[in-house]
Parts: C-alpha cells; sequence; structure tokens
C-alpha cells in the first residue's frame, strides 16, 4: 500500500511501502550513511507521477524533503510501536508467578 500526499511545494507525492529490496538498494547507491535516508527516498517515492534518483532528491526543496523524510520514518515508527507492543505482551506473561501445586500423595509440612 503506498501513501499519497501533497508536498509543501504542491507537488503530489506517493511513497511506496518499503521492501528490504529497496533498503538495500539505498544502501548500495548512498556513499555513507547518512545519505541512505535521501536514498531511500528515491527508491520509494514518485512525485507528480516521476520516479525519482538520488539526485532529484539533493535538488527538491528542504521543506519538501522533510517531509518525505517524516513520512518514511513514520512508516518505522508505526512497526517499532506495534513491536513493542508484542514485547510488553510477552513481558507481562513472564512475569505472572503461578503457585506450585501440590501433588496427591506427598506429605506437607507444617511449620
Amino acid at each position: 500500500m503506498s501513501k499519497t500526499f501533497t508536498l509543501p511545494s504542491g507537488k503530489t507525492a506517493i511513497v511506496q511501502n518499503g521492501r528490504g529490496f529497496d533498503l538495500l538498494q539505498a544502501q548500495r547507491k548512498a556513499k555513507t550513511s547518512e545519505e541512505i535516508p535521501y536514498a531511500l527516498i528515491a527508491e520509494l517515492t514518485e512525485i507528480n507521477g516521476e520516479k525519482l534518483v538520488y539526485e532529484d532528491v539533493l535538488e527538491l526543496d528542504l521543506e519538501d524533503v522533510i517531509a518525505l523524510q517524516s513520512a518514511i520514518s513514520g512508516k518505522f515508527q508505526d512497526a517499532t510501536l506495534k513491536e513493542v507492543s508484542k514485547q510488553e505482551t510477552k513481558t507481562e506473561l513472564k512475569e505472572t508467578k503461578l503457585e506450585p501445586t501440590p501433588t496427591l500423595n506427598s506429605p506437607t509440612v507444617n511449620q
């Protein structure tokens, strides 16, 4: 599923749901780790019906780049929040203590 919205410049952006392959491609195209988010924007985004390349992202208005970064990072934050919820549930289950039940025919000790 993709997300369509209007950028501050008035252009229409479509951000596709990414896959591991898209991240790998962005990592290969980026020269440094700081460039990966921009390369990922290029992998996942169309603006006014045109697919972007890395250099196109660098030429966008700053407000548009920030809006695109927010759209992409928002997808990752949603995934992180869902994962945290699952982990909290597992932790709650582990913290539940069960009292041992006495077995039949076992002597009981009175203290």
